[in-house]
């Protein structure tokens, strides 16, 4: 029989009058790119049958062996020691679970077996330390996406990295102590900056040189708060401040203790958790809380500690605290219909920063928050789009944050059967309209704000209705009570068709109230900036009034800031006056007297801003411009 593949295999049977034990199997190796034979190549039997022996033999000056083998299962192996041949198995690559296994059959046999080599590259270079010290006994790696080999260095510092196949390979520096900072070539502290190397077939690469620096090490023990036993298995990550960053991890024995080594020079953040990987929802008892150095539990507020080469930084310890956990039920108020999917957001009192793991409720409406620390905390909501009838509270019903009820949570402790029972809410909606029919509002800023009127003891919060494209606003699970809806919009040209804005309403829970509506029309507005040079008037003593020539009326505004917007006014000619205000300049007198500081004579023009109105005050009356 004859298998087609770089080798060639046959078969012959022989008649013997005395049975021979044992089958030749012989054969030449070549070069696959010369068809060249090659010398003392080293060609192995490897017994695939629990107490038969191997075999090897090597090839002569022209590439020819022989192996005398007894009747088994073999894997055929072919290298080359001292050169850049690639070894291979027969069948196969150089993966020993890749070649074929080769049968020797129950009769006296001679098989040929001819193998052809690849010829692959070669990486050598030397490792140095501080003042161009050579490094013995140094690890040096090579790895590709399929290949990863290995070496040490010499006393001299040298390495040889023989019989890579062609491509791209990462090599990295280290030592088995840790007492030299790991390198990737050329240089690179990480993984993500080392740059490849290129192999070759027949070419042998050098000068791939490695300079390590001396390295600092962190230690110290991790232990249980309450007791102070010691801890084992516990991760300890030392992430080195940088971008990018870079971590190293060890993880405590029986005694508790870790040692982080090879780190190098710089800062760093430490922090220690459970093993990655623990499910936490088939976890029976709490878990231990990650913890930064020292005992924070926010990696804001950690200190980072400094490492120096050559030295151990030690008596960086940690105490442990075991998490908390908070379970309940969110259902309908009545009926109790579970609800799914609704968010149970968990907010520190103490732990203003430390923002902790949300959960979601399941089918049953059942939820379990995990990873606390100990602390008192009030529990929150977020409900999906199909509840949002509802009425969104904190613990026991509360309205707001500041009025919902506070959970304190011991270390360790399982707190259960903190439910939420959720009432419908009313709906409002309207629209915000304009007689301009191209006219376009500004989603991300315009809004109608819902204000609560009278008092609620649960603490009703203020809410903004985002106006959408077509200038209509909605809420859902609104609480009963009294409201005020106002229109808060960015354009200041806007004018109110109705007066008092503000649209009173009276919500009961469950209820729906549709076209809460709002009409506008397109005027302008004046803007400017009012300055003093006197040190007798501040802005809080000053006014703008405004006199409409037109419809012969006047509006006095005071000055909130430097800046000024007088908006929502009608088209036409204005008279614009700053002047101080009656009661702050007089306060004894029982009539108002105002002096004038500024005067302008302005024209508003329909959908349209007049800016830079500038007022002054000026330092003396020679300034200041004719009334």
């Amino acid at each position: 029989m004859f298998r087609s593949t770089s080798a060639g295999i046959l078969f012959i049977s022989l008649s013997l009058s005395a049975p021979l034990q044992a089958a030749e199997v012989s054969g030449r190796v070549t070069d696959s790119h010369t068809g060249e034979g090659i010398p003392q190549a080293a060609v192995r039997a490897l017994a695939q049958d629990q107490g038969q022996p191997s075999v090897q033999a090597l090839t002569d000056r022209r590439g020819r062996y022989l192996l005398d083998l007894l009747r088994g299962r073999y894997r055929i192996q072919v290298e080359v020691p001292h050169s850049n041949y690639l070894p291979r198995h027969y069948g196969g690559s150089g993966d020993a679970e890749g070649g074929d296994v080769l049968h020797i059959p129950t009769f006296d046999s001679f098989i040929v077996l001819d193998l052809s080599l690849t010829m692959g590259g070669s990486v050598a270079g030397r490792v140095r330390g501080e003042g161009a010290v050579p490094l013995a006994k140094v690890t040096i790696r090579a790895e590709s996406a399929d290949h990863r080999v290995s070496t040490s260095t010499g006393e001299d510092g040298g390495y040889l990295l023989s019989r890579l196949p062609p491509g791209e390979f990462l090599l990295s520096a280290g030592t088995r102590d840790q007492g030299f900072v790991s390198a990737y070539y050329p240089g690179a502290s990480n993984r993500e900056d080392a740059r490849p190397v290129a192999v070759e077939q027949r070419r042998e690469l050098s000068g791939i040189d490695f300079v390590l620096q001396r390295a600092g090490a962190i230690r110290g023990r991790i232990r249980a708060f309450k007791g102070m036993e010691p801890l084992e298995g516990v991760r300890v990550v030392a992430e080195r401040q940088g971008d990018p960053p870079i971590s190293r991890v060890v993880t405590s024995d029986s005694l508790g203790r870790y040692r982080l080594a090879g780190l190098a020079p710089g800062s760093y953040v430490l922090s220690a958790a459970p093993p990655e990987g623990e499910d936490e929802s088939s976890r029976q008892q709490p878990g231990w809380l990650r913890q930064f150095y020292p005992q924070q539990f926010i990696r804001e507020s950690a200190v980072a500690v400094d490492v120096e080469p050559d030295l151990t930084l030690s008596g960086i310890d940690f105490t442990l605290m075991q998490e908390c956990w908070i379970s309940g039920k969110v259902v309908t108020l009545g009926d109790e219909e579970p609800l799914e999917e609704v968010q149970v957001i968990p907010h520190p009192v103490m732990l203003r920063d430390f923002s902790p793991t949300r959960t979601r409720t399941d089918r049953s409406g059942a939820f379990l928050l995990q990873g606390l620390p100990p602390g008192d905390y009030t529990l929150g909501m977020l409900l999906p789009a199909k509840h949002r009838r509802l009425i969104q509270v904190y613990y026991r019903d509360k309205l707001s944050l500041d009025r919902a009820d506070r959970i304190e949570l011991e270390e360790g402790k399982a707190l259960r059967n903190i439910d939420f029972n959720l009432a419908a809410g009313a709906t409002l909606s309207g629209r915000v309209r304009i007689e301009e029919p191209e006219y376009q509002w500004d989603t991300s800023r315009d809004v109608v704000e819902l204000a609560r009127l009278d008092f609620d003891p649960r603490g009703s919060e203020n809410r903004q209705l985002r106006v959408g494209e077509d200038g209509s606003f909605r809420v859902d699970g609104t609480p009963g009570g009294r409201y005020a809806l106002t229109p808060r919009l960015s354009d200041p040209n806007l004018i109110a068709l109705r007066s008092p804005l503000p649209r009173m309403v009276a919500v009961v829970e469950g209820d729906l109230l549709e076209e809460l509506d709002f009409a506008f029309r397109l005027g302008g507005s004046i803007s400017g900036s009012v300055e003093s040079a006197s040190e007798a008037h501040g802005l809080n003593q000053l006014q703008i009034v405004l006199i409409n020539f037109v419809e012969n009326t006047s509006s006095v505004f005071d000055l909130p800031s430097p800046q000024y917007t007088l908006g929502g006014l009608s088209p036409g000619r204005y008279f614009l006056a700053l002047r101080s205000k009656p009661d702050a300049t007089h306060p004894s007198r029982g009539y108002g007297i105002s002096q004038v500081f500024d005067s302008r004579l302005v024209e508003v023009v329909k959908g349209a801003g007049t800016s830079n109105v500038d007022l002054r005050v000026r330092r003396s009356a020679a300034e200041r411009p004719p009334f």
